[in-house]
């Protein structure tokens, strides 16, 4: 006689579309009830919902501004109250802004960094506060690599970001593991040009685009390998690597 399935759960911060929707419908394929954070994208969020239900799986979303730590609280014990069996947070929310030192007013950057370090850092806490054992991933951005001074806050924020992933993989193990992946030019920031995009895809060794299913795929792996963490793994096409000229 076969033993029912282990019921899983996973939180999934921005989830409403872009990356975070891939994640959500990937992880529902893959057996998973979703709890799913969105801010401003309601429709999208109602769609992507819908899409999880057909799979199969659950769905309860989470309506909230990330810069709030009440509310980071709030939806972490109510994702409790919804899934007992939640064990995995994925950090995929993040707000984009392109700014150099000299342009970047404290509005843009408390803005940036609340969103992109202060609210991840609320949500391990509070998650690591009801998790018996689990998962946290950290989508982060392979800027961190570099000093791009023209997206100055930002790449600061990802930054924090990424050694916080580091400490708090050390301070929660065994129980939790926690891995970041970074990537490079999947889906380009919105209302950004073809030329854009073409100029990205010239910085990385493959010379092109990926996909969110990279992204997806980078995700799972990390879920299922049981002896990885505190890793930030690069899906970028090689775009991290530092690059010389030959002789």
């Amino acid at each position: 006689m076969d033993r029912p399935a282990e019921k899983k759960a996973a939180l999934i911060t921005g989830g409403a579309k872009r990356i975070g929707a891939s994640l959500a419908l990937r992880l529902a394929a893959e057996g998973y009830d979703i709890a799913l954070h969105y801010n401003s994208s309601e429709a999208e969020a109602i769609d992507t919902g819908g899409k999880i239900r057909s799979l199969g799986r659950e769905c309860a979303m989470f309506k909230g501004d990330l810069k709030d730590v009440n509310f980071i609280q709030e939806m972490i014990k109510a994702a409790f109250d919804s899934f007992p069996h939640l064990s995995v947070l994925i950090n995929s929310a993040s707000l984009f802004r392109r700014a150099p030192i000299k342009d970047t007013d404290p509005g843009m950057f408390d803005e940036l960094i609340s969103v992109n370090y202060r609210a991840p850092f609320f949500l391990t806490k509070e998650f690591a506060r009801f998790c018996t054992g689990g998962n946290i991933i950290n989508i982060l951005d392979t800027k961190v690599s570099a000093y791009q001074n023209v997206y100055a806050a930002y790449i600061i924020s990802r930054s924090a970001l990424k050694d916080l992933t580091a400490m708090a993989a050390v301070e929660f193990a065994p129980r939790i593991r926690v891995n970041g992946i970074c990537p490079g030019i999947v889906l380009p920031a919105e209302n950004e040009s073809s030329g854009y995009v073409e100029r990205l895809e010239g910085r990385n060794l493959l010379k092109r685009s990926g996909s969110p299913e990279d992204i997806v795929s980078a995700a799972v792996f990390l879920l299922e390998n049981t002896f990885i963490t505190g890793q930030t793994i690069f899906i970028d096409g090689g775009e991290n690597i530092k690059q010389s000229g030959g002789s």
